[in-house]
């Protein structure tokens, strides 16, 4: 239990139901999960809030004795944790992203990876890209200096229309493509690159292409793909290189997504005109970062779009998902749905019903 967590944050008295164990302390995290221990202890299932994930690896027993894991996206879910666990049948991210999680291999063993995109969060997120890229054209940080140091009107002006603009949107998961519906009164040229291929669906006004034909015709380029274990950055040194000067970075992804030290040294170099990015190869970013002491880069803290809204949905889309899990259930958002076929013959028949609801230790 978290030290000064009150008592009862976990129960297993007269238990014969799921077992849940739900990791993490973050401060804007910790009323989330706690709400998930509510509602487990409610329905009559047996959890452990434990202050990470390493008390839940560092306890064999326990972690064996696991039909469900929860917590953070990030926590290293990997094959070998999954091996220890025979009776896992889901991991649950408690936001949408899932990139500590081997969804290969929780596929391969029949384990569902859920997550928690809900529509008000992906809403909060495309509506943060479309501001940063109106900021970045406009030199909002720019003018606003303008005015705090009195100085005059540079001539010629930096900012620019987004009018008639081409933009490249990296990634076509839901948020982007509410960012591309955002965008369609604005009369610009949308460029959509999918790691699924130039064939997927996307509407009149955008254009799959390929990753380098994107960065190389955008004048702003939106990094909004989900983060995969292990994975390269999507945007590399040679990706940056492709870029036009004038042209503007913006990740709302994950920060592995970009390849940090290419892009200190683009935006050092004047190789790209600036950048907006809420996400960092490390988080918090280090008061060190090179990247704190370059102009024209928007930097904000791993939540620009995260909205009351937002934030207000992710405990029903946590609870559901884990519920759903322990009834056997498909849950509602599913990241891995490869697995799903066969976790529904492995798991989809056996309920886990507790004897008696609401006992509590």
């Amino acid at each position: 239990m978290l030290p000064g967590s009150p008592p009862p944050l976990s129960n297993d008295a007269a238990f014969r139901g799921g077992r849940v164990a739900v990791c993490g302390s973050l401060a804007h995290l910790d009323p989330l999960l706690d709400g998930l221990c509510e509602a487990l202890r409610d329905a009559g299932h047996a959890f452990d809030r434990l202050p990470s994930h390493h008390e839940l690896l560092a306890q064999p027993a326990l972690l064996a004795a696991c039909d469900v894991i929860a917590g953070f996206g990030n926590m290293p879910i990997s094959a070998q944790v999954m091996d220890r666990a025979p009776r896992l049948r889901g991991v649950v991210s408690c936001v949408s992203g899932t990139d500590g999680f081997d969804l290969d291999a929780a596929s391969a063993r029949a384990i569902i990876v859920a997550h928690a995109p809900t529509e008000e969060n992906a809403r909060s997120m495309a509506e943060a890209a479309t501001l940063l890229l109106l900021q970045l054209l406009y030199d909002l940080d720019g003018t606003r200096d303008n005015l705090r140091h009195d100085r005059p009107r540079p001539n010629p002006v930096r900012a620019r229309m987004l009018n008639g603009k081409t933009v490249g949107l990296v990634g076509w998961g839901r948020i982007a493509q509410i960012v591309a519906s955002l965008l369609q009164p604005w009369g610009v040229e949308l460029l959509v690159s999918s790691r699924r291929g130039t064939g997927v669906d996307v509407p009149a006004h955008a254009r799959a292409v390929e990753l380098d034909t994107l960065l190389e015709r955008s004048d702003a380029v939106c990094v909004l793909a989900g983060a995969e274990a292990n994975a390269p950055p999507l945007v590399d040194r040679a990706g940056l290189a492709r870029m036009k000067s004038d042209a503007f970075l913006i990740n709302l992804s994950r920060g592995s997504n970009v390849d940090e030290p290419a892009l200190v040294e683009a935006l050092r170099e004047r190789r790209i005109a600036g950048a907006a990015l809420d996400v960092f190869a490390t988080e918090p970013l280090p008061l060190d970062s090179p990247l704190r002491q370059l102009p024209h880069v928007i930097l904000t803290p791993h939540h620009v779009g995260h909205t009351r809204e937002g934030d207000a949905s992710l405990l029903p889309a946590l609870v559901e998902n884990v519920l759903a899990l322990l009834r056997g259930q498909v849950p509602p958002m599913v990241r891995n749905r490869a697995a799903v076929d066969a976790w529904q013959a492995r798991w989809g028949r056996q309920a886990l019903v507790p004897a008696t609801t609401g006992a509590s230790r």
